[in-house]
């Protein structure tokens, strides 16, 4: 069977989104289950760790049929547990028609990134859905995109820009105005940083989408009123892609057509929260069932008109992760912290740097063995090197986990300093 052309996954995913939205909900819950049955019988023979474990066994009865009944009975797959068998959710083989695999990796904020194939109509199902969520909001199409990418900014593609996170603020606003970048992905705190940077707007933006933290009113309005550009809110995560954005009436629609995002079956719980678990339809190369990332949403109980196929959120909650601040106040991101250069110094499972005030930070490792004292010694002048306008204390810990401050469970970067 000859794979189709990503011009056409691409196209007939937008069309189908293009109508999806508008569907009644039994039909969206019809389509889910059938996308649901095609993946679980595969990961069932095709995915050791699920072909091993027998962990899919609740969603067939006896004479092999399918049945979502049992689909509370699968255990969920956390974030840790996905880490420790990393290789084994890795797919045997994938069906031709999902198209070439890319290996990837998450952005590490949990000081370990897991590494994850993503399926060619996984990419563009995605794609399909940034467009579709540019449109609502007038801001398509992408001609110039740029993206916080911590390194150099080449990337091959004249239309893509990764901004080095090693310049200064200055220095990386001049570089989106100069190469003309339409469309900005990115974390809040990163616009922030941006935005408190920029002498005057960028022209030439259309659209800032917002994700990877919770965005705050008073940093979209920030970001608009110095960047320009229409500020869009985004949840999405690496290993999964969109899991809701900022629909036509401002709240966060879900991403019904590319993942399975568990929430309430009888009335929404006024002012409750729910856990996310998820799903994603496409993810064939690593299959990610009944994931939870570790974050919280709370899904809305106002009725809608636009879009009635897709449910409404009306937060993400636990979801920051800020730029730092030097003793003086301005912020900057603490990139000279690297795992490359933490893994030379000692072997270590997590880690996480916590700004506790303007001038004390708390380093947070896992180590899997007490580290020796030349060890700590190199690991505490690596650190007053990258970090030498602060007191950075070292703290040898069983877990990295929200303790220290409130938010998603595991952060790289956690700053519990107030505006």
């Amino acid at each position: 069977m000859a794979q189709p052309s990503d011009e056409v996954i691409f196209d007939s995913m937008a069309r189908a989104f293009a109508l999806s939205q508008d569907y009644p909900r039994k039909e969206v819950v019809r389509r889910q289950t059938a996308l649901l049955e095609r993946l679980i019988r595969f990961a069932h023979t095709e995915v050791p760790f699920y072909r091993d474990t027998g962990r899919l066994k609740p969603l067939f009865r006896a004479d092999g049929r399918f049945d979502m009944a049992g689909w509370t009975d699968v255990p969920v797959l956390t974030r840790n547990e996905a880490k420790a068998n990393e290789a084994a959710l890795q797919a045997d083989r994938i069906p031709i028609e999902m198209g070439q695999l890319a290996t990837r990796s998450t952005s590490g904020t949990t000081g370990t990134p897991l590494e994850f194939r993503q399926t060619r109509v996984q990419f563009f199902a995605t794609e399909a859905w940034l467009n579709r969520l540019l449109q609502w909001h007038n801001a398509w199409p992408i001609r110039r995109i740029a993206t916080h990418g911590g390194g150099v900014e080449s990337t091959g593609d004249e239309h893509m820009l990764k901004v080095p996170g090693r310049i200064p603020f200055t220095d990386q606003v001049a570089l989106l105005r100069e190469r003309r970048i339409t469309h900005i992905l990115s974390a809040p705190s990163m616009g922030e940083g941006w935005a408190e940077a920029a002498p005057s707007k960028l022209r030439d933006l259309a659209a800032f989408v917002a994700t990877g933290e919770v965005l705050r009113p008073e940093v979209r309005d920030k970001i608009q009123r110095r960047l320009g550009g229409k500020v869009i809110n985004l949840y999405s995560t690496s290993e999964i892609g969109p899991l809701a954005g900022e629909g036509p009436d401002g709240r966060l629609r879900v991403s019904e057509e590319t993942v399975f995002l568990e929430g309430p079956t009888a009335g929404v719980d006024e002012g409750g929260f729910t856990p996310v678990v998820v799903t994603p339809f496409y993810a064939f190369g690593t299959p990610l069932i009944r994931y939870a990332p570790g974050d919280v949403v709370r899904f809305s109980k106002t009725p809608f008109k636009r879009a009635p196929g897709l449910r409404r959120l009306d937060e993400v909650v636990g979801r920051r992760r800020n730029l730092f601040r030097q003793p003086d106040g301005r912020r900057f991101l603490p990139g000279r912290i690297v795992a490359r250069g933490l893994s030379a110094i000692l072997d270590y499972r997590e880690w996480q740097l916590v700004q506790t005030s303007l001038d004390d930070i708390v380093m947070r490792m896992v180590t899997p063995r007490p580290p020796t004292a030349a060890e700590v010694a190199r690991l505490e002048a690596y650190i007053q090197e990258s970090l030498p306008n602060h007191r950075t204390q070292v703290e040898f810990v069983d877990s990295v986990n929200e303790a220290l401050g409130e938010g998603k469970a595991y952060e790289m970067f956690l700053c519990l300093v107030d505006d």
